[in-house]
């Protein structure tokens, strides 16, 4: 069959109006092309404040608070020691011993001992303990035999001790003793409570043929932290009673717990 140019013409026509509306269509059916360029996602907007979690706060750079040291009240006082021993044959020795004790508003105490020789001369036993400072001063006065010289104690400061197992238990002798709290009472206008111990030594323990019982008394002031009167009764070494008398519950002088003029200083363990 022979096709004329017309025809041919107008297939080529047909033919080439067919193929743009394919193209044309597959184009608009292709996904659109993602950049090359990746974009940078926004940063969420920042969270109301209170919604926001609180801080943990940094650690406090600041000093250990300071633990104040509380002292009792001052006074000033008198303290008498008298001991009796009394021999085997009944004779009785008697000796007795007097000091003025001080504590100031700080805690530091004083304590001034009477000493008196065989001749009937006396001197002076001086000694301060600062609590705080963990120092002893003692010197003395009215003895021409010893220099004139004042000796500081520094106390070491105290440290922690390590723990050690628990020693093996050791068997002890059992001493008899008893307790008892005796009814308050007053002593030099101060309210006193005070207590017994008794403690007995069965015989034999010490190469005694019966028991030895030795008895201790204290009475004591929380008002003042005193120990007002102690006593001890010992059948070995007799009776020993020490008793706090004048109290005045005024501070002293300052000038009393600063060593004399004129004296050499000597330092231990500074």
């Amino acid at each position: 069959m022979r096709i004329g140019p017309c025809t041919l013409l107008l297939a080529l026509s047909f033919a080439s109006t067919l193929l743009s509306q394919t193209t044309s269509t597959q184009t608009t059916k292709l996904p659109a092309r993602k950049s090359a360029v990746t974009a940078t996602p926004a940063k969420p907007a920042a969270a109301p404040a209170a919604s926001t979690a609180p801080a943990t706060p940094a650690a406090c750079n600041c000093p250990s608070p300071t633990i104040v040291q509380r002292h009792l009240p001052p006074y000033s006082a008198k303290q008498t020691t008298t001991r009796i021993q009394t021999l085997a044959d009944g004779t009785h020795i008697t000796t007795v011993t007097t000091s003025q004790i001080y504590r100031d508003a700080d805690g530091r105490t004083r304590t001034d001992n009477t000493i008196t020789l065989a001749d009937g001369t006396t001197y002076h036993n001086i000694r301060i303990y600062d609590p705080v400072t963990r120092v002893q001063i003692t010197w003395t006065v009215g003895n021409p035999n010893m220099t004139k010289i004042v000796n500081i104690y520094h106390y070491p400061q105290p440290v922690a001790q390590p723990v050690i197992s628990a020693p093996q238990p050791v068997q002890q002798r059992y001493y008899p003793t008893t307790n008892q709290s005796l009814p308050p009472q007053t002593i030099e206008g101060l309210y006193a409570t005070g207590y017994r111990n008794t403690r007995t030594i069965p015989a034999g323990y010490e190469g005694n043929d019966r028991d030895i019982t030795t008895t201790t008394e204290n009475w004591s002031s929380q008002l003042l932290g005193l120990q007002l009167r102690y006593s001890t009764d010992d059948p070995r070494s007799g009776k020993s009673t020490t008793e706090i008398t004048d109290i005045q519950q005024t501070a002293p002088d300052p000038t009393l717990f600063q060593p004399p003029e004129g004296y050499q200083v000597k330092e231990t363990n500074p």
